[in-house]
């Protein structure tokens, strides 16, 4: 009965947050409540754990999760299960990611990469690399950043998964454009694109064409003539009629964000977006969507892009002459940079701040 009443619970969120992939996994896991309690198979009721987990970390809630993981590790420890516990630690470290605890999360991500290469795992051994590169990003550190997205580029090839290559690559864009380095980050970017377009994931190209959008933007500020011809070229090149017409007019801005799905993607545009506005002298628009930013990153408990948010909204408000509201920005900016251990974070609130 307790089996069926989380089974039934993992459904009704894997409706709730659309997952397609969950909800089948709830749907087989109900056909067989009865059999891992009748005949003792441990090994079912740690996947059940683990996908349990699932819902509640893509609703925001990893605390939850992390009770449902740590359960689906101990159990895949108990059996001797190598890939349930590596897929355990992979699942654990991204739901320490969320909640801003990059120490944990790098832990966790070298567990999970140590039991990939004791199995085998080609794969996986690659989306720990992938997971290592997006802590260290968060940390400030990007030059690791980078190290780590290219050791995932570069198994992505070799095991032929196009998902994870796009993935690698639009990681890849985001140290090198905060490194200074724009044209390389747009290149990757790009690239991103492309793959985007060959798997079809049009939501992925949504969100990169925001991302590219902004990246031209501030790359071309010298030269504003060039910029609504390298939006339209771009726009055109994925298909992208509603872009297309935004690129002539340059009223496309919210394309983005009534197609996206994923709401850390929203979330990451509308901050993009923002920065933009920011850097076009244009702060009243940029406080809009930095406000859209934090309140998404609230909604899904992520406390980096919270941290970011309140930075850039005290940057907005400094613009306007508001150094009262820009102080208090900045300072919320460090308090959770001190929270979450982003030294990086932490050293440019000072800098606001001062």
């Amino acid at each position: 009965e307790e089996a069926i009443e989380y089974h039934n619970l993992h459904l009704k969120i894997a409706k709730e947050v659309g997952d397609k992939h969950g909800e089948g996994c709830a749907h087989g896991n109900l056909r067989n409540a009865y059999d891992p309690k009748e005949v003792g198979d441990k090994h079912g009721e740690g996947v059940a754990y683990g996908n349990l987990g699932n819902p509640y970390h893509h609703l925001g809630d990893s605390k939850k999760a992390i009770e449902y993981y740590n359960l689906n590790l101990k159990i895949a420890k108990e059996v001797g299960d190598k890939h349930g516990e590596g897929n355990a630690y992979g699942n654990l470290g991204i739901a320490y990611h969320r909640l801003g605890n990059f120490k944990k999360a790098l832990e966790y991500h070298n567990l999970y990469l140590k039991i990939t290469k004791e199995v085998g795992d080609k794969h996986g051994e690659g989306g720990a690399y992938g997971n290592f590169g997006s802590a260290y990003f968060s940390l400030g550190d990007f030059k690791k950043a980078i190290k780590y997205h290219n050791l995932h580029l570069k198994i992505a090839k070799e095991v032929g998964d196009k998902h994870a290559e796009g993935a690698a690559y639009g990681n890849l864009g985001n140290p090198y454009y905060l490194l200074g380095d724009s044209e390389k980050a747009i290149e990757y970017y790009n690239l991103n694109l492309k793959i985007a377009k060959e798997v079809g994931d049009k939501h992925g190209r949504v969100t990169l064409m925001a991302i590219l959008a902004m990246l031209i933007a501030v790359w071309v500020i010298s030269k504003k003539p060039l910029y609504h011809n390298l939006h339209l070229k771009i726009t055109k090149e994925v298909g992208d009629k509603h872009g297309e017409g935004g690129a002539y007019g340059n009223c496309g801005n919210d394309y983005f964000t009534k197609e996206v799905e994923d709401k850390d993607g929203e979330g990451m545009a509308h901050g993009n977006l923002g920065n933009v506005y920011y850097r076009l002298g244009d702060s009243k628009k940029a406080i809009e969507h930095h406000n859209q930013h934090l309140k998404i990153a609230k909604e899904v408990g992520d406390k980096h892009g919270e941290g970011s948010a309140y930075g850039n909204l005290g940057n907005a408000y400094d613009y306007l002459g508001d150094s009262k509201k820009a102080i208090d920005y900045h300072n919320l900016d460090l308090k959770i940079a001190k929270e979450v251990g982003d030294k990086h974070g932490e050293g440019g609130a000072y800098s606001n701040l001062g």
